[in-house]
C-alpha cells in the first residue's frame, strides 16, 4: 500500500508579467504573498484519506495516514525569487515515528510560486492572487503523460486549467476555522467512463490546508453508481491539513 500511496501523493501558474520590471517592496496586502507563507523551519502536517481503485474496482484499498512537510533550508536567494528543500516525511498512523519520504523544491518570487513534486515542476500560484486569475500550471511538464497507479496507466494532468475562483473564504479543518482562504481549480471534468477533478484552498498566514482529488475511468457506464462504486481504476485523494508551526 505504500509504493501505491506514494503514487497517489507523488501525483498529487503561470504569471506572465508585461515587461522586466522588478517589484522591489511589493505589498503582501494586495498581492496575496501570505496565502503561501514559507521560511526555513515552516512545517505543515496533513492527514490524507485515499481511496486506491484495484482489480478492476473490485478489491479498493481504503486508508488514512499522515504527511509531514518542513522547509529544511534555503538553497538559493537572486532578485525576489528564493528557493527552499522541502523534506516530506511518512506515517500511517499518529502514534509512529516519522519516516523521510521525499525530497521536494519550492521556489517563490514576486510573481509566482513553483512546487517540485517527484519530478513534476507545477505553478501552484500567481501573484496577486485575485479571483478569476487563470494560468497553465502544469506548463514544464507534458500533461499528456500517463502514470503507474495500481498497475494502471492513468492520464492524470491532461486538460487541466488553473484559476482563481474564490478569495476570502472561511473554512474549517480538523475543528480550527481559517476565516480567509483562497480556493484555487485545476481541473472539473466528466462523462461516462471519467471524471477528473482538482482543488486546493489556501489559508491566509499558513499556506495550503486541503488539497482534493478524484480520479476515476471506467468502462462501466450506469450513472446510477457512484463513482467509487463503478470506477475501475483511479483514485479519491483528500489532504487536510492538521497543524502548522513556524519552529
Amino acid at each position: 500500500m505504500r509504493k501505491a500511496y506514494t503514487l497517489i501523493i507523488g501525483v498529487i501558474l503561470i504569471f506572465c508579467s508585461c515587461g522586466d520590471n522588478v517589484i522591489e517592496n511589493p505589498d503582501e496586502t494586495i498581492f496575496g504573498y501570505e496565502y503561501f507563507p514559507i521560511d526555513v523551519g515552516y512545517t505543515w502536517e496533513y492527514q490524507v484519506d485515499s481511496v486506491l481503485i484495484v482489480q478492476g474496482g473490485s478489491n479498493n484499498v481504503i486508508s488514512t495516514s499522515y504527511i509531514q512537510e518542513r522547509v529544511s533550508d534555503l538553497l538559493s536567494e537572486e532578485g525576489t525569487e528564493k528557493v527552499y528543500r522541502l523534506e516530506r516525511s511518512f506515517r500511517k498512523d499518529l502514534d509512529f515515528e516519522w519516516r523521510l519520504q521525499d525530497v521536494w523544491q519550492v521556489s517563490m518570487d514576486s510573481e509566482r510560486v513553483t512546487k517540485t513534486e517527484e519530478n513534476l515542476k507545477f505553478i501552484k500560484l500567481v501573484f496577486p492572487a485575485i479571483k478569476g486569475e487563470k494560468w497553465d500550471g502544469n506548463v514544464f511538464f507534458d500533461s499528456n503523460k500517463d502514470f503507474t497507479v495500481a498497475a494502471n496507466n492513468i492520464t492524470i494532468y491532461q486538460g487541466w486549467n488553473y484559476k482563481i475562483e474564490e478569495v476570502g473564504l472561511s473554512r474549517e479543518y480538523n475543528e480550527t476555522t481559517y476565516p480567509t482562504v483562497l480556493h484555487v481549480s485545476h481541473i472539473d471534468e466528466e462523462s461516462l467512463i471519467s471524471k477528473r477533478f482538482s482543488e486546493e484552498y489556501y489559508a491566509e498566514g499558513v499556506g495550503l490546508v486541503e488539497r482534493y482529488m478524484e480520479i476515476f475511468d471506467s468502462q462501466d457506464g450506469n450513472t446510477s453508481l457512484t463513482w467509487l462504486e463503478r470506477a475501475q481504476e483511479g483514485f479519491q485523494l483528500n489532504q487536510t491539513l492538521i497543524s502548522f508551526s513556524k519552529n
